[in-house]
């Protein structure tokens, strides 16, 4: 099986397919047997070349060949991918997917474990990031605690109507957030953290 067929067989279309995802396929190659290999599908239309390092199998289209959507970058390099969770929204971002904000950023946070910096904006595609380092690692067990607490650290109740904090209730019901697993990361996060779940509103919730 050629490399594109084992591309094919392993990757829908207009999926991000990382150098490093390759690397894995073929642990015996080479980098520069790699890059040549990964040059000649460029060249023979097979696929194409969204950024360094990043690569995806086209849909064909009336109109020509689909663009890669920069946010499914985001997400496989700094986020999640099948097997392993590593990232998750922060900031206006993350006020924004719950409806706790009708803004919409220009600038996607993300918080991940493959950022080694306290903050920096990057662009992806046309695209801006800004990442963020963990306060602690991010694991498919934990990263919805984590989200949460980067959450609580955002917001202030005060402002909060009762369909947001409703919104925050079916939260920690949907995904199983309680004090408990809070506690373990509560230290990595400000102490205005806890303060605000211990004497805000979600107490009772958490509690259940």
């Amino acid at each position: 099986m050629n490399m594109f067929d084992e591309l094919s067989s392993k990757f829908k279309t207009d999926e991000p397919i990382l150098v490093e995802d390759i690397e894995m396929l073929y642990p015996d190659r080479s980098r520069p047997w790699i890059d040549k290999a990964i040059r000649t599908m460029i060249d023979n239309k097979q696929i194409k070349r969204f950024s360094t390092g990043v690569y995806y199998i086209p849909r064909k289209t009336i109109l020509g060949d689909s663009v890669l959507n920069p946010r499914k970058v985001i997400v496989k390099k700094y986020i999640q991918n099948s097997q392993e969770v590593y990232g998750y929204l922060g900031g206006a971002s993350l006020l924004n997917s719950l409806g706790l904000t009708t803004q919409v950023p220009n600038v996607i946070t993300v918080i991940s474990n493959n950022e080694s910096t306290r903050g920096r904006k990057i662009e992806i595609g046309n695209q801006s990031v800004y990442l963020c380092k963990p306060p602690t690692t991010i694991t498919k067990s934990n990263f919805k605690t984590l989200q949460f607490c980067e959450l609580i650290r955002l917001i202030d109740f005060d402002t909060l109507d009762s369909i947001e904090i409703k919104n925050l209730e079916n939260y920690i019901d949907e995904n199983n957030i309680s004090l408990s697993a809070i506690s373990k990361y509560c230290s990595a996060f400000p102490d205005s953290v806890s303060r605000k779940i211990l004497g805000g509103p979600l107490i009772e919730k958490l509690t259940q």
